[in-house]
């Protein structure tokens, strides 16, 4: 080693050592070397190794070598382009070139050795990588596919497109949707862990190339080869996603397809055509398939939740069947003495319901839907106020009426409709029946801690300008006298009710701002 290094002093060329190195320092000492047996060891190693060009240590660790006189000119312009490689070297920058197995055996002439194992006459073609596998193991792949990414394949080609679809109809994914789907039934509509409506973009996206009837067809064999599957809810977040950017028409006509394939016409025809309470369990059937399917996420868009509703309730053609089926979805509930839940069809009509948390709970569904379809902009599927008046009317007196309190909450939890309740009755010239119906109004908002004033300030002006002076002066004078009247009852009544004639006082003057306003009108 001494020879060595002083030769590499003298600016001799060192001689060319092998692969082989060895890792420890050199020591001098020849005591330490009579101590050390391993070092006479490495010292024999290095003798030997002189004599022979295979590599033992290199074959486990990559060494870093000193370069020759020769390849330290290489240039920092060609080490900036790689120009220092192997002449015959190709670039594996492609995707589709993996090194050999001789890769880490040889690593000097690795670049030379990489294979190329997808052609690119594969790649190229509409199923890319994935026209090398059988049809078996594409499905079996699609299986371990999201199925959030399954809808971006089937918008890469047409074949793919149609592969999916294939994929769909299987067995396989339709064990794979139960068992995605059974553990979820409630969840935000447009959530990504929401398989059902991740399955619901699937299908939209491999529909896109279809006709409108042909999407029909393919939906409606998908739910029946899936219709063990009993979570309505889930359905319906499904066909939400699946009809999400549609027109008012196209959705009404996968209305009517959803309605027929999964069975629902059928039920609501049976049900519609007995008496209340005849067909009480397919009554709660239908009442969950509905809500279920077209009424469960839109509860704060007015526009989309009115036109569902609008679609089922003119299913009827009648006003009396409609108000019917309307109670059916958004009536109050009860048990029966099996325990189970159908509709209480006497509930509003045999008690007044006063809290404020419990009107909103029972009757606020049905206020809202009502309100919801005077949407003005669902256009020719809005309802006008005629139809509105005679709806609420059905609602509100069959089977039984309901009482006053009752359905003046019905109208205060949503002001927008007080206005076409007041001036229906104001202009067939029943000016009485308003008044006391506008006392109710105020009586109830006072029960509830709203001041009247500012809560139905909006409605009565609107109904004042829709009607003629004459008219105005009829309703202003019928309001006054039920006040008086109404007044004068607490007070003579016997056995006297002090905290009511109490609150008759308090809603007078809570009313009286709403009484100047109104004398200004006339």
């Amino acid at each position: 080693m001494r020879r060595i290094l002083s030769s590499q002093i003298d600016n001799e060329q060192a001689p060319a050592l092998p692969h082989a190195y060895n890792m420890r320092r050199s020591n001098n000492d020849p005591e330490m070397q009579s101590k050390n047996s391993a070092d006479d060891r490495n010292s024999f190693t290095i003798k030997n190794s002189r004599n022979t060009e295979t590599s033992q240590i290199t074959n486990f660790f990559a060494i870093r070598k000193r370069r020759t006189s020769e390849e330290s000119g290489c240039s920092s312009k060609e080490k900036k382009t790689k120009a220092c490689r192997t002449r015959n070297t190709i670039s594996i920058s492609s995707s589709r070139l993996v090194p050999c197995c001789d890769f880490f055996d040889n690593k000097e002439n690795a670049l030379e050795n990489v294979t190329q194992v997808v052609p690119d006459a594969i790649s190229n073609t509409p199923l890319g990588i994935f026209r090398m596998f059988s049809l078996e193991l594409l499905y079996a792949t699609f299986d371990h596919i999201p199925v959030l990414q399954l809808k971006q394949l089937s918008l890469s080609s047409n074949m793919l497109n149609i592969k999916i679809r294939e994929y769909i109809s299987l067995a396989s994914a339709r064990r794979r949707f139960f068992s995605e789907t059974a553990k979820v039934y409630d969840a935000d509509l447009e959530s990504a862990q929401d398989p059902f409506y991740s399955w619901g973009i699937l299908l939209k996206a491999c529909t896109i190339v279809m006709t409108y009837h042909g999407s029909q067809v393919f939906l409606g064999k998908f739910f029946n080869k899936n219709k063990s599957v009993r979570n309505w809810y889930g359905w319906g977040r499904f066909f939400m996603a699946f009809c999400k950017g549609w027109t008012y028409d196209e959705c009404e006509e996968l209305f009517r397809a959803v309605m027929r394939f999964t069975g629902s016409n059928g039920i609501l025809n049976r049900t519609m055509s007995g008496k209340v309470k005849n067909h009480a369990h397919l009554e709660m059937e239908l009442r969950v398939r509905l809500r279920g399917l077209f009424l469960s996420y839109y509860g704060k868009n007015d526009e989309c939740y009115g036109f569902w509703n609008s679609l089922i309730l003119r299913t009827q053609k009648t006003v009396a069947q409609q108000g019917k089926l309307f109670m059916i979805i958004f009536g109050p509930l009860k048990l029966d003495e099996n325990n189970r839940e159908v509709i209480d069809w006497e509930l509003l009509s045999n008690n007044t319901i006063e809290d404020h948390r419990l009107c909103k709970e029972i009757i606020g569904p049905m206020s809202f839907s009502i309100h919801c379809m005077v949407v003005n902009s669902l256009m020719e599927y809005a309802w006008s106020d005629y139809n509105i008046f005679n709806l609420i009317e059905e609602i509100t007196t069959a089977p039984h009426p309901w009482t006053l309190d009752n359905f003046a909450a019905f109208l205060a939890l949503r002001p927008k409709l007080i206005h076409i309740a007041l001036l229906a009755r104001i202009t067939h010239g029943h000016q009485e029946e308003a008044a006391h119906l506008f006392h109710a109004i105020n009586s109830v908002l006072h029960q509830w801690g709203i001041f009247s004033s500012a809560a139905v300030t909006g409605a009565l002006l609107k109904t004042f300008r829709a009607l003629s002076d004459i008219r105005r002066r009829l309703f202003l004078s019928s309001f006054l006298r039920t006040e008086s009247e109404l007044l004068s009852d607490a007070l003579m009544s016997e056995p006297f009710d002090r905290d009511y004639f109490y609150m008759e006082l308090a809603v007078g003057r809570a009313v009286s701002p709403l009484v100047t306003l109104m004398a200004s009108n006339v």
